[in-house]
Parts: structure tokens; sequence; C-alpha cells
């Protein structure tokens, strides 16, 4: 099949449909007679789409960013290339690790992929990072007098083009970042970039993020309120997207209330007894609602000539089935009356909705839960992302980052960018561990994210000490736990470890990547988040299989590892902490169902001191009574 170029848009949808011409199957009042079970057409996988063109010399300027860096429009997997000079410092490390998340904010959800070169010019369009007069690939950054960025063409082939992000120290190199990611970037091919200020973000306002402060209307959920309205009698189901804060708690009996306002297609042969409309939580049935009012006043209703419609109803969800990334579905069953025309149920005018007034309410929630926790991190980039701007994480990474290790960064503040909507404008990262008195003070102020292999024993070290994990020269090992701290545990409340079996796996694993979470040594009220791996070529994989759903649904505990066969799997191996909000009397109640040896004491000890004291008072009474009953 020949297709038109003039048809070919920037983004494209084939469609197939199989008909007939025969006109007594296709008779306006009758329906389609059964067809034999193998009378079909399969569209083979080996199908494929021959498309040739000339990739344009288009002008130099940066009023097209993200374009042609990376096309936002794209269904492929696009790789966005990134090269540093030979030695990257922290501040260039910063600038990129902004442009990143920039790249996340913009994907739209679909995972970024960053294609990292020291000292060598990408292969088609790239990006370039660095302070004026450092060399990438034989291209000497321009001489600024501050922030600036440029875009000039690529020496390797003039029809691609590369972006240079430059500035003389941390602060004008963050400064570059942060006007690409604000709008209005003029149509010109130079910039320089005046002083910028970038308000930090409250907790918990990532805009991808449901509101926790009042019901939230789900056409602000949405781009395109149309993609809750189904068309015709056969279609797909409704999709509503929504994130949400991983550490949201509800009591146990707790609902979140979800207020729903829809109609149905009001057509004469829709049977309306028969139809409904199914709604679902991340694949899971929730409820069924009918088309007509139920109950008894239903009856009346028909006889006043009043309308049956039921157009509104609330479906409470179970918070245990609420996780960081979710989606509702509405699926309207229409079902045709036994004499409905063909041709009125091939009508794709008829319209069943969802109202975008209808509001999902997690006002009730609080947040709070236990840390760490990697099923978080691996979700929601939390406890990071509580602060979408990252406003309070510091990174560390080796004294000499390898390519390796930047490509992990900017996986990593890609995602935060895609999970949160913000970009990490108020990021702090060191290379090697600091000794500043401010940058000490900066760690004990934040949450730390660790970035490099074992054989960065002096940066992980220090990290390691007072937690589960201590490294032995460029291997890791677990500390199991003696028989009295476990049972001091178990009185504690807190969830069997899984300790011995994570030690285990590491002396039968010589090679493997994966993720480690501890109290931070600098505030234990922080978490440190190590991404690491027995070496560089097992790091650099960590990255793609954090993308993979088996990861997401796998990690947690405090230790998530990967081996060099792709198995997965997580332990928990040290002690945990609270963290949140909860009002006092809340955490009492919460503290007593944790605690369930410490409530049982609590009883048995109420009842010693009460059990004689009312003892007592019964046995005086008694005597009371029967001195009473001598006297008559």
């Amino acid at each position: 099949l020949d297709v038109p170029a003039s048809m070919v848009a920037s983004s494209n949808n084939l469609s197939f449909q199989l008909k007939t011409g025969d006109d007594i199957i296709n008779n306006v009042w009758s329906c389609q007679r059964p067809l034999p079970a193998d009378y079909k057409v399969t569209l083979q996988p080996e199908s494929s789409l021959n498309y040739q063109g000339l990739w344009l010399n288009v002008r130099k300027t940066l009023g097209t960013f993200p374009r042609p860096f990376v096309d936002i429009k794209q269904t492929k997997d696009q790789a966005i290339s990134i090269a540093y000079p030979a030695t990257p410092d922290a501040d260039v490390l910063t600038a990129s690790a902004i442009v990143a998340s920039q790249f996340g904010a913009l994907s739209n959800g679909k995972p970024s992929r960053f294609d990292v070169q020291y000292d060598a010019l990408p292969v088609g369009n790239g990006i370039l990072i660095g302070k004026p007069g450092q060399t990438i690939g034989g291209i000497t950054l321009p001489e600024t007098n501050g922030a600036a960025l440029q875009v000039i063409d690529n020496p390797q082939n003039p029809a691609w083009k590369l972006l240079i992000i430059s500035g003389h120290n941390e602060m004008q190199l963050r400064q570059a970042a942060w006007r690409l990611t604000l709008p209005a970037l003029p149509d010109s091919d130079t910039l320089d970039i005046p002083t910028l200020k970038i308000a930090q973000r409250a907790a918990y306002d990532a805009p991808r993020w449901i509101n926790t402060e009042h019901p939230v209307a789900v056409r602000s959920l949405l781009t395109d309120e149309g993609a809750l309205i189904a068309h015709g009698v056969w279609h797909g189901e409704n999709r509503l997207p929504f994130r949400t804060a991983p550490d949201l708690f509800l009591w146990d009996g707790s609902s979140v209330p979800l207020h729903l306002n829809y109609s149905f297609a009001q057509k004469n042969w829709i049977d309306d007894q028969d139809s409904f409309l199914n709604v679902s939580l991340n694949g899971e049935f929730l409820k069924r609602l009918p088309v007509s009012k139920e109950g008894m006043l239903a009856p009346v209703l028909s006889m006043l000539g009043l309308s049956q419609r039921q157009q509104s109803a609330v479906v409470n969800i179970d918070p245990r089935a609420i996780l960081g990334s979710n989606q509702l579905g509405f699926w309207f069953g229409l079902k045709p009356q036994k004499n409905a025309p063909c041709n009125a149920m091939a009508d794709e005018n008829i319209q069943s909705r969802i109202d975008g007034d209808s509001t999902l309410d997690f006002s009730r929630a609080w947040h709070f839960g236990k840390l760490p926790n990697l099923a978080w991190f691996s979700g929601a980039m939390f406890p990071f992302t509580r602060h979408a701007d990252l406003a309070q994480t510091t990174v560390l990474m080796p004294a000499h980052p390898t390519v390796d290790d930047a490509t992990v960064l900017l996986n990593l503040m890609a995602q935060s960018g895609r999970d949160t909507g913000v970009t990490a404008n108020y990021l702090h990262l060191y290379t090697g561990l600091p000794g500043q008195e401010e940058a000490q003070q900066q760690l004990a102020d934040s949450d730390v994210l660790a970035i490099g292999s074992l054989s960065n024993g002096e940066m992980l070290n220090p990290l390691l000490q007072n937690s589960a994990f201590a490294l032995n020269e460029n291997t890791l090992e677990v500390k199991t736990a003696s028989a009295v701290s476990r049972v001091l545990s178990l009185l504690r409340g807190d969830p069997a470890r899984t300790d011995m079996d994570a030690a285990e796996y590491l002396s039968d694993n010589n090679q493997w990547r994966g993720l480690l979470s501890m109290r931070s040594p600098w505030n234990a009220q922080r978490v440190v988040v190590a991404a690491t791996a027995t070496d560089n070529h097992q790091l650099s994989q960590l990255a793609e299989d954090m993308n993979k759903p088996a990861f997401l649904s796998i990690a947690g505990g405090d230790f998530t590892a990967v081996n060099s066969a792709g198995e997965i799997k997580s332990w928990r191996v040290g002690e945990q902490f609270t963290s949140g909000n909860l009002p006092g009397y809340m955490k009492i109640l919460w503290f007593a169902s944790e605690h369930i040896f410490w409530l049982v004491a609590l009883a048995c000890l109420i009842a010693a001191v009460s059990g004689p004291m009312l003892f007592t008072l019964l046995q005086r009474h008694a005597q009371q009574r029967l001195q009473d009953k001598t006297k008559k």
C-alpha cells in the first residue's frame, strides 16, 4: 500500500477495518450473521512501513527547543546525547542534572534515555555542557561574560545541531540550565542570560501529584477532557491517570471517595435495564453503576414521567489499592435492544461521558509512613521528590565520575522530572565526599542520593557506617542481626527482617547492581539511597532496570538487587523509622496497632492494677449488703 506523503504528519495512526460487500449482511435492519471461528484476517508483525526522506538543514535557533535534540511527539525510544569535557566537575554535572530533569518533565510519562560522552561530539543532534575555554571533541566552548546558550552546526554534519550550555561557575551554569526550563526562548542562535530567580517549591506541591488539601476535579488531571467521552456502542475503556505522593496514609476502614457525575447516551434503542458503567482502578474492578435509578421510588418516578436516569454516584476506593502511579478506568457497557437496527449500533455520533466536574477527594489523607522504603523511591523518587525541585536533596558522586556514573545521574534526574513535572532547580551535587563545614550542613539538611560502584569506598564507607551494610574490599556485606536484636525488633512491632537471605545472596552473586537505603549518618531523620553495583558495566544497566515494570513491582525494603541474569529481589535488612505529619491522637492509635505486644502488656498491667482494687470494692459492697439484711 502506498501512503501519500502529504498525509504523513509528526504524529500518525494507522487503522485497519474488515468489511464485507454482502448487501444482506450489511442491511440496515439486520445484524451481521455469525461467521465461522476460523474466518479472520491477521496482520503479521513482520509487516513494515518503509519511510524515507531527507534530513533538512534547519536554522540554528533556540526557539524550537527541545527540538531537534528530542521530539516529544516521537513514539519510539530516543536517546538524548549529552557531551562533557574530559573531566566534568560538580558544577557541570549539576547543570546537566537540571537539563535531564527538564527532558523528563517533557517526556509525557515515557522513560528518557541518555547517551553520555566525555570529550567527544555526539553523532547527531546533541548538547554540550561545560565552562568557557574547555574543549569537547575538538570544539572549544566560546568565551562569554556569564551564563549563555548557543546553537551551532555539528562539524560532523551541518544538518545536525549542537546546543552549548556554558557558564564560568556553578551559579552561572545553573542559570543557563534554568533558562531552558522557562518559556519563550528567542528565535536566535545565541542568548546571554541575565540573573534569574526561581522560587523554591513547598513540600508536596508537585503539579503531577494530586492535591490533598481539597477535592480535585478530574478535568484538572487531563490535558484533554475529550478523553473521558465514549463514542458509539463499541469503544475502548476511558482512562484517567493520576499520581499521588507515595506516603499517603489513611486509617484502615477509611476510603477515598470518587464523586462521579456521568451520563449515558440517550437513544430509544438502548436497553437501559441491561446497560451499565464499570469503574476500575489499576485494572481491578471497583463498582458497576446502572443507567436507571433503583429503589422504591423508581416505579413512582416512571408513573409520573420523571427522569429515571442515574447521573451521579459515589465510588469509595480502598486506600490500600492506591499506588504512586494510578489509572482509573471507565467503561460504558451499552446494550442494544433486540430490535435495534445495525446501522444505529454503528453510529459513532452517540456519546456517553464522565463529567469533568467529578472529583477525587484525598483531603482526609495524611503524609506518614516508614523509611527507608525503596518501593517509594523506585516509584516516585521519594523522599527526594517531597520537594519537587529537589531543594532538600544532595547528590554524592565519585571524585572522578565515570561515563556510567553520569548516565545513572541523568536517568534518575529525568525520572524525578517525569514523576513530578518539575525540574531539579535546587539540587546540590558534590564530586567526592565534601569536607567543608557548609557542605556538611547541607548534607545534614538533605536526603542524600549516592551514585557509584562499590570500588568507590572512600565515598560509600562513610554512608554505610552504623547501618546494616558494610564494604569489605569492594565487596558489599550485610550484618546479620543477633537473636536479641530480632526479639527487640519483634517487640517494637517491626516486620521480620530478611538480612540472612540478603547476606546469602551477596555471597552467591559476584556481579549485581541495585539500590541500598539507610538512615543518613548526618541526620537520623533523613535517608541515604545509594545506586551502586559491583562494577561500572553493571551500574550502566541499572537505569534501564528501574524502568521495567518487574522492577517497580518487586522493589522494596532497603535493599533491591538485580543479578547478571536479570533476576530482581528485595530484602529488608535494617531498621526503619517513621516520617510524616500524623496528629498526636492518630500517632497513639497507630503505635498501638503496630506494637501489639506492648498493647497486650499494657492491658495486662491495667488488669493487674485494677483487678485487686475492683475485687476489694466489690467485697466491701457485698459485706455491706449482707449487714443490711441482718439488721432487717
